[in-house]
């Protein structure tokens, strides 16, 4: 693990609500993501990397797509969440992205989930990962953007933009960039789509903002972008079944290396 990738990201992995804030994540996302990955054309015997695997669900079910002639390479800064995964097709490894070494061309398909929001040296990380995709391989890149929060109401645009002033190695806008970003490289059939959160409260959605909010409560305070009654404040009407909002929009990108 790179000391400067320790230094930037932001969520604790020790913190007891960690699991549940990823088991959400994945429960609200993955969805999404596999209609992404379908596009591809992931099949029996292709090799993958997924990047950031969290909890792991989108590496198991890359596993089960490639077979037992295919192969699943599963990094995060830490694994200690990853216990469950267990395919034997999947090898779990403890990496930064920034300082992974694997041979050129070697990876048919590489997937990233809210990782590049975190890396400041994103351009760096998406080098790497093109260098290491096979003629004809995918990458397949899905991450935040705060296009959303700009739109939703005064009160809840304003208690999350305390939280993005005080982020500041967190890019809140990175969503928006991938397709440029892809198709700069020389990567073929490069496409997107959006989804974006329309919130409600008192459900999973709600949960999962409100368990990140809780995890950089403590940024929050020390950047003094917001109080602890602000904040209490925005954690409440997540509770209310009444409220609405919306939220980040999720902007998915992918492109293929020309054969």
């Amino acid at each position: 693990m790179s000391t400067a990738m320790q230094q930037t990201y932001m969520l604790d992995h020790e913190w007891e609500e960690e699991p549940r804030r990823l088991e959400l994540l994945q429960e609200l996302h993955d969805p999404t993501s596999i209609r992404r990955l379908k596009r591809t054309g992931v099949n029996g015997g292709w090799r993958c990397l997924e990047v950031g695997a969290g909890r792991g669900s989108i590496a198991r079910w890359l596993a089960r797509q490639v077979g037992p002639e295919g192969s699943v390479l599963a990094i995060d800064l830490e694994t200690d969440l990853l216990y469950g995964l267990n395919e034997p097709n999947v090898d779990v490894l403890s990496a930064d992205v920034l300082e992974l070494d694997l041979p050129a061309g070697s990876l048919d398909l590489i997937h990233t989930r809210a990782v590049l929001t975190h890396i400041p040296q994103r351009a760096r990380a998406i080098d790497q990962m093109v260098s290491w995709l096979a003629p004809g391989g995918w990458l397949v890149l899905e991450e935040i953007d705060w296009l959303g929060q700009v739109t939703a109401d005064r009160s809840w645009s304003a208690g999350m933009r305390a939280y993005k002033q005080a982020t500041v190695t967190i890019d809140w806008e990175c969503g928006r960039e991938l397709v440029s970003e892809l198709a700069a490289r020389g990567l073929h059939d490069v496409d997107a789509d959006a989804e974006i959160d329309t919130i409600r409260g008192a459900t999973p959605l709600a949960d999962w903002y409100g368990l990140s909010m809780h995890a950089l409560r403590a940024a929050v305070l020390a950047a003094r972008t917001a109080t602890n009654a602000e904040i209490d404040r925005q954690l409440a009407r997540l509770q209310d079944p009444t409220f609405r909002a919306l939220g980040f929009t999720w902007i998915g990108a992918w492109g293929q290396r020309r054969a």
